[in-house]
């Protein structure tokens, strides 16, 4: 259907968008931050070796520093998952935080992660789980959100509510086209409450 297939094109779209806005801040922080953090050791290695610079480069360590922490900040607005900083165990319990709210809701985690993913797929798993947060936290009739979880090479990420039934207009289908377009497994199954699964397998690669 067009509306779909302009829904799915949007989706596709802003899963390449993101992608490339947090391969930039990448290359800030990984490249660019780390070639303005050399010269910096090199300009004080300089005015340890040569003590006559040191109050005539200051004005130049006062420039690279400021450089440095505008490339910090511009990189973290490109890249503003926590998951490269915390882990995706830990990013996912501060955003239980952010949404919890006292005396309405509650927000749990409970995680039985082993192993390491690649941090592009661990990003991608906490965005799909942001989502489905976010569509819940949303909702009046929620009070508790829990949010599980477990696996190494195939993870699964579940997000329950107790509220009722998500209308037809719910935001968690945009959600589950941006998971999918992302390459993971994103379900949605209500009872009581609404539980989202969202799931990836790391793919196995044949040997010789």
């Amino acid at each position: 259907m067009p509306r779909r297939s302009c829904a799915e094109e949007l989706a596709r779209a802003c899963v390449q968008a993101q992608a490339e806005l947090r391969r930039a801040g990448r290359v800030l922080h990984d490249e660019i931050g780390s070639l303005l953090a050399v010269a910096g050791v090199r300009l004080q290695l300089l005015r340890m070796d040569v003590p006559d610079l040191a109050e005539r480069t200051q004005e130049l360590g006062e420039t690279l520093d400021r450089a440095m922490e505008a490339v910090r900040i511009l990189s973290q607005d490109l890249d503003p998952s926590p998951v490269r900083r915390l882990g995706l165990k830990n990013a996912l319990r501060n955003l239980a935080k952010r949404h919890s709210e006292a005396r309405r809701r509650q927000v749990t985690v409970r995680s039985k992660l082993s192993g390491a993913l690649p941090p592009e797929v661990a990003e991608l798993i906490y965005q799909a789980a942001s989502h489905a947060v976010m569509a819940a936290a949303g909702r009046t009739d929620v009070t508790r959100i829990r949010i599980s979880a477990s696996g190494a090479r195939s993870v699964t990420v579940r997000v329950a509510d107790n509220g009722g039934e998500p209308g037809p207009d719910s935001s968690l289908a945009m959600a589950a086209m941006l998971a999918r377009h992302a390459g993971l497994s994103f379900e949605t199954s209500t009872g009581k409450g609404t539980i989202v699964s969202i799931r990836y397998a790391l793919r196995r690669t044949s040997g010789g």
